[in-house]
């Protein structure tokens, strides 16, 4: 089912018919809304703010809007030619306009465009509402009601269902992120930030029912020849609003969607008008009468900063309730049962009323969003950086022109002439080897003293520091350090003092980015929701869903979380930690607005390594470590073979001559080692032992006898410490 099926249209009629009445009334009704929301707009003072807030993003003030040039604002153009004598009175004042308002805004809007609007993500999510966690009892009551006799098939269908509704709920968001796609979203509310970084508001509208045209290629079977087939189809779209050209309720106060009605101005071509004929849904006879009659020559409300050709119409757009039966004059079906008041969208060109259908939006709410980079109260209007900077800007340029006009002062002296001196070329002007003639009756005795000079005191050091003092307070004022500009300015030296100003400074952008979720990503999708329920031929993606708005509060944190995720990296190389560096590396390329499929292996890849093996200085690394375990091993072994042919050799001397056990203890305990045997290991002997001759010569590279040496006993079958040729004791 498309936006447009019985929905009506402006059908034939006959001015003798009671209708007309009804038309004209309506006609009349949406004048009077019209001149009540442009009256309404301008009395609040907000275009006169906004006309400022171009002019100082354009470099323009009274002082320097004579000698603009012709291609900049409409609104200035008409001031200088009204104002041009001042051109005249102040031709030697200094003019100078030292724009930072700019370069604020555009890194404002660049700065929060970067974060909210990610290549590989989305702000916000389709989610299926969770199933509530049935007790025992009510699940019992529940198979009784579904006539089930176990409780567990109900638990199972339970799980069923929530399982189809996650799936549905993800064919729901690719439905909804294909018209984004096609409608340039990113472009578009890039466009909407640049807005209201300059001048506090951004509008945003979606959806409307849009044209989009399919092209498809087909190849006949018999001839192999290829044919390109297009198709029309409606869709939904999404599109900036220049704030210029909106006008809601008056009465909203700060949420357009709490008035009666918006309207907004759009200007069209002649071309354009010849193509709305196409459409049924539009009266021909007025578009007709509106072509003969040509571009009204009077404009409705203020017009836009950028002032548009005067050959082409404008257009209005009404969203707003009208009564059922003006509608049904105009010739819109509707219900027996309708309501008094129907939501209904109106067009009108030159005044006339060429197009009145239901609002493609059942539920009635308007397809605007008002982003405001800084509330104001009872407005749905923000205030913006050329607002915030503004009184900053002024300054600068009363210094920094102040600066100019004593710099011309100082740079060359004055000079005093007494009276009857007269230049001999009758030139009031100084140069090398002029004749001055001095006249009869001249007041000066001595020529000498005719001229006298002195030179202005520069003052250019205490201005400097005005200028300073300016641009300083251009960074409090907007929140905004020279550093997130590109501008190195007061950071810090330390990587840690650098993070903290970056995140302090980013505590401002938390909060438009909570505005952002609040008043344009979570209203905006909501319609797109409402809008697939209700016109999607594919049932398949219907479903209680709900939207997670995730986005730019997360965004901007993982913004600031970059440098926090770099030393995780360094860190995953330790397997203790139990991080996978393949995940942190891919987060890092999101943080940057990379993709990291663009530098991730493919499957293809990962299965060629995986046959090749592992990499070459890995496998020799393995096998260092071997290798070296290997060689611990043997150590350990030889260690336990020397300690246990030891321990057989101190068997056999105690076992020949006990009387050493005694001189062998009390060795040991000197030297500090403590015996886990309380009994003695040999009886005590009666006497004195039995005296060994030891060799005088104890030199184990040269020793007396060959036999006697390093591990001597491996080599003789006696008992090492005993004598040869001696009997044991």
């Amino acid at each position: 089912m498309q936006a447009t099926i019985n929905q009506g249209g402006l059908q034939p009629h006959d001015d003798d018919t009671p209708a007309f009445d009804d038309r004209q009334v309506l006609l009349q009704n949406l004048l009077a809304k019209r001149r009540e929301a442009i009256a309404g707009r301008a009395g609040s003072g907000i275009e006169e703010e906004w006309t400022e807030d171009e002019e100082h993003y354009q470099g323009i003030d009274d002082a320097n809007r004579a000698f603009q040039a012709s291609n900049m604002l409409y609104r200035s153009r008409s001031k200088a030619v009204l104002g041009n004598e001042r051109k005249s009175e102040q031709a030697t004042r200094s003019v100078v306009f030292l724009n930072i308002t700019r370069p604020y805004v555009d890194a404002a809007s660049a700065r929060v465009s970067d974060m909210l609007l990610p290549t590989d993500d989305r702000a916000w999510e389709i989610k299926a509402t969770p199933l509530p966690t049935l007790s025992q009892h009510q699940l019992a009551q529940l198979a009784q009601a579904m006539q089930m006799d176990d409780p567990a098939q109900v638990q199972q269908a339970l799980e069923l269902q929530a399982e189809q509704a996650a799936e549905a709920a993800k064919k729901m968001q690719k439905a909804i992120e294909d018209p984004l796609v096609e409608s340039n979203w990113h472009g578009e509310v890039r466009q909407v930030i640049e807005d209201a970084a300059r001048c506090g508001s951004g509008v945003l509208k979606g959806p409307y029912p849009v044209m989009r045209t399919v092209r498809m290629t087909r190849e006949d079977p018999v001839t192999k020849i290829k044919s390109q087939i297009k198709l029309d189809e409606i869709k939904p779209g999404s599109k900036r609003i220049d704030f210029w050209n909106f006008f809601p309720d008056p009465a909203c106060g700060e949420n357009i969607h709490n008035g009666s009605y918006t309207w907004e101005r759009e200007y069209i071509g002649k071309r354009q008008l010849k193509e709305m004929l196409k459409d049924q849904s539009y009266d021909r006879a007025e578009l007709m009468a509106a072509l003969l009659e040509g571009p009204a020559k009077t404009r409705e409300g203020t017009e836009a900063a950028y002032r548009h050709s005067d050959d082409e119409y404008e257009m209005w757009i009404f969203h707003g309730h009208c009564m059922r039966q003006q509608l049904q004059a105009m010739g819109v079906e509707l219900d027996e049962g309708a309501d008094e008041q129907l939501p209904a969208m109106a067009v009108m060109i030159n005044d006339r009323l060429v197009k009145c259908v239901l609002s493609p939006i059942e539920s009635g709410e308007f397809p605007y969003d008002v982003l405001a980079w800084q509330r104001r109260p009872g407005m749905p209007w923000g205030m913006g950086i050329s607002r915030q900077i503004r009184t900053v800007q002024r300054m600068l340029n009363g210094a920094v022109r102040a600066m100019m006009d004593n710099s011309g002062l100082s740079a060359s002296p004055q000079v005093v002439i007494g009276n009857g001196i007269t230049p001999a070329d009758g030139k009031w002007t100084l140069r090398p080897g002029k004749v001055w003639r001095a006249e009869t009756g001249s007041d000066v005795p001595d020529v000498r003293g005719a001229f006298a000079s002195f030179a202005v005191t520069s003052v250019q050091a205490e201005l400097m520091n005005i200028i300073n003092f300016a641009l300083k307070m251009a960074e409090d004022t907007t929140g905004m350090p020279a550093m997130l500009q590109g501008i190195r300015g007061d950071a810090p030296n330390t990587l840690g003092g650098m993070q903290m100003q970056n995140n302090n400074a980013t505590s401002v952008l938390r909060r438009l980015a909570k505005r952002f979720d609040d008043y344009m990503t979570r209203p905006h999708i909501q319609r797109y929701f409402d809008w697939m329920m209700a016109y999607s031929e594919d049932e398949s993606i219907k479903g209680d869903f709900q939207i997670e708005v995730r986005a730019s509060s997360a965004l901007v944190e993982r913004d600031a979380q970059q440098q926090f995720l770099m030393s995780l990296l360094q860190a995953s190389a330790n397997p203790v930690y139990e991080l996978d560096p393949a995940k942190l590396a891919a987060e890092l390329c999101r943080g940057q607005r990379l993709d990291p499929k663009n530098f991730q292996l493919s499957e293809e890849k990962k299965a060629q390594q995986a046959q090749q093996g592992q990499d070459p200085t890995l496998q020799a690394k393995t096998k260092l470590l071997e290798a070296q375990a290997t060689k611990v091993q043997a150590e350990a072994v030889n260690k336990a073979v020397e300690a246990q042919y030891g321990a057989v050799q101190a068997a056999q001397v105690i076992e020949q001559i006990p009387a050493t056990a005694t001189t062998a203890d009390g060795l040991l305990r000197s030297a500090g080692y403590e015996d886990h045997d309380a009994a003695p290991i040999v009886p005590q002997a009666a006497g004195p032992g039995q005296e060994i001759e030891l060799p005088s010569n104890t030199n184990p590279l040269t020793p007396a006898n060959p036999a006697v040496g390093l591990l001597q006993g491996i080599e003789t079958p006696g008992a090492d410490g005993v004598q040869p040729g001696e009997s044991p004791g």
